[in-house]
């Protein structure tokens, strides 16, 4: 019951954040509805963009990643999907354009977790969010992901990957949070109006990085998440990144402290939190764009133990070897498959 209500509160706090740094209200009118974007300046838009609302409804059409066009629509602000229109759990999808929610809802179990917590926001989107701490994605009109964001305890320090503060009155989300926000393609065009076969900068670390240009300070890990390769802070807080074997931004990921509770949304068992440097033990959010399990990770007989700057998660295979990562690099091989 404890660790519930520390996991429920966390989650309200998490919301105020969200919303403070995005400088917008969580209930819209269905009138205009002044929102303020990533630069801090506000953004008036008509009724029909202002669709996301908590206990509201969404109409999502699928767009260019999500052939036919079917329509799903959000009830009580939480996802719901037509299974037509999904992708095979192993199945990559394109990256050129942004990808609609409904081609990766097979990749992200905690998909049907997440609702609507704010109205459109511009150079953002609609932010959707589940109830315990973790990774925010945002999408536009046509139900694609614009981008993704998460917070971090103002006690673990400011870092230049994070968001810059947001003038006049928020100061880059005030409620003792720092935010970070990672766009899919230019937050200039992230519109009620855009495209929906605007090019995505998900296509190379590269191309994201020229959007994101904070996280050219950010450094590749020595170790993998599922066969993925892992773009991290170089110490600190942060959201991490995941790249395939093709080069494609795939994934992202984030540690939350276990003091503040388990959620059935996070990535491991209740009570198998995985090492943090950062919390001493964390459970993991992780949103994926691709397969959760990268396509050339398949090799039977490897196990992986991933230890990064501020989180470690392990994944094993019976029957072959495992090798560790601790401690900036060093790695060792034991039999068995233990890790």
């Amino acid at each position: 019951m404890r660790t519930s209500k520390v996991t429920a509160g966390m989650a309200l706090l998490s919301t105020a954040v969200i919303l403070a740094a995005c400088g917008t209200n969580p209930a819209p009118s269905h009138g205009g509805n002044t929102t303020t974007g990533a630069s801090g300046t506000k953004h008036t838009t008509g009724g029909n963009a202002n669709k996301a609302a908590l206990g509201g409804g969404i109409k999502k059409t699928a767009g260019s990643n999500n052939p036919g066009g079917t329509t799903a629509t959000a009830k009580n602000g939480s996802n719901t999907s037509n299974a037509s229109t999904t992708k095979a759990a192993g199945t990559p999808i394109a990256l050129t354009t942004l990808p609609a929610i409904t081609a990766v809802e097979p990749f992200n179990p905690a998909y049907k977790s997440y609702h609507a917590v704010s109205s459109f926001v511009n150079e953002m989107g609609f932010h959707w969010m589940t109830q315990a701490p973790g990774i925010v994605y945002m999408t536009n009109n046509h139900n694609q992901i614009t981008g993704v964001e998460a917070t971090f305890p103002q006690n673990h320090g400011n870092y230049p990957w994070y968001d810059p503060a947001t003038p006049p009155s928020i100061l880059n989300a005030s409620l003792a949070f720092y935010s970070e926000h990672l766009y899919f393609v230019p937050p200039t065009s992230i519109t009620p109006g855009m495209s929906a076969a605007t090019t995505s900068d998900l296509t190379s670390w590269t191309s994201f990085v020229t959007v994101n240009t904070r996280l050219q300070a950010y450094v590749k890990e020595p170790s993998t998440y599922k066969g993925y390769t892992i773009y991290g802070p170089p110490h600190g807080l942060g959201i991490k990144v995941l790249v395939s074997p093709a080069g494609l931004v795939s994934g992202f990921m984030v540690g939350e402290p276990a003091a503040w509770g388990w959620s059935p949304v996070y990535a491991e068992p209740q009570g198998q939190p995985v090492v943090s440097r950062n919390f001493g033990k964390a459970y993991l959010s992780v949103f994926m764009v691709e397969p959760a399990t990268a396509s050339s990770a398949s090799a039977a007989g490897t196990a992986s133990n991933t230890s990064s700057n501020n989180i470690s998660s392990n994944t094993t295979t019976k029957g072959g070897s495992t090798t560790g990562t601790k401690g900036g690099g060093t790695t060792r091989t034991k039999g068995g498959n233990k890790s």
